[in-house]
């Protein structure tokens, strides 16, 4: 997504009534994760004190068996990110309602910790994401999105911001900061010409 896109993805999340879509889609936007890292968040992994979110897991659906965990696609994959201020305060948003709504489940509750659920609280189909995200964007008023879409938003918004590339590449669980040289290549070379540009206007 463009800037003027992605701010219209934000907006429409941090307000849409289902506090479920609003939390991924942040959560998504807002830190770059793929799906099956999100579907594989415990809380457990979110430490509200020191606002970071681990990732140590995926979660893939494989015929004839369901939804299975899975090591994160590289050792690198393994990591543990830094949150704003905003998503921290959305999480805690979302940790209250879902207290609440395991509370009311009582006996009925699946018994799962993971933080996005299904109905009891057993876990979700990472095939659900595409469903709330495209919710989201029709809230927005924007063409349907892939979820791997927010995540090449999120990289390309930090690169565009000046974030050193060795952040960027350990945010997104990178191996090197090559893979995301190589893959975001065509990006870089045009933030390379606005900063060439906005330099020499420092001098006019």
């Amino acid at each position: 997504m463009n800037d003027e896109d992605a701010k219209k993805f934000y907006a429409a999340a941090d307000t849409y009534p289902d506090i479920r879509y609003k939390t991924a889609a942040m959560i998504l936007l807002l830190t770059g994760m793929r799906r099956g890292e999100l579907c594989g968040l415990e809380w457990s992994n979110i430490d509200f004190k020191e606002a970071t979110i681990t990732i140590e897991r995926s979660v893939t659906t494989v015929a004839g068996i369901g939804i299975v965990d899975k090591e994160p696609k590289t050792e690198s994959s393994k990591r543990v990110i830094a949150i704003s201020e905003k998503l921290l305060s959305v999480l805690s948003e979302y940790k209250a309602w879902y207290d609440q709504y395991r509370y009311d489940m009582g006996d009925q509750w699946k018994g799962t910790d993971r933080l996005f659920i299904a109905e009891c609280g057993a876990q979700i189909y990472p095939g659900t994401v595409y469903t709330w995200v495209h919710k989201v964007c029709d809230a927005a008023g924007l063409p349907h999105r892939t979820v791997h879409s927010l995540r090449h938003t999120n990289i390309t918004m930090q690169i565009a911001a000046g974030v050193p590339l060795v952040t960027v590449a350990g945010r997104a669980g990178h191996a090197r900061t090559s893979t995301t040289t190589d893959i975001y290549s065509h990006f870089l070379k045009s933030s390379d010409k606005t900063a060439a540009e906005k330099l020499e206007q420092l001098f006019e």
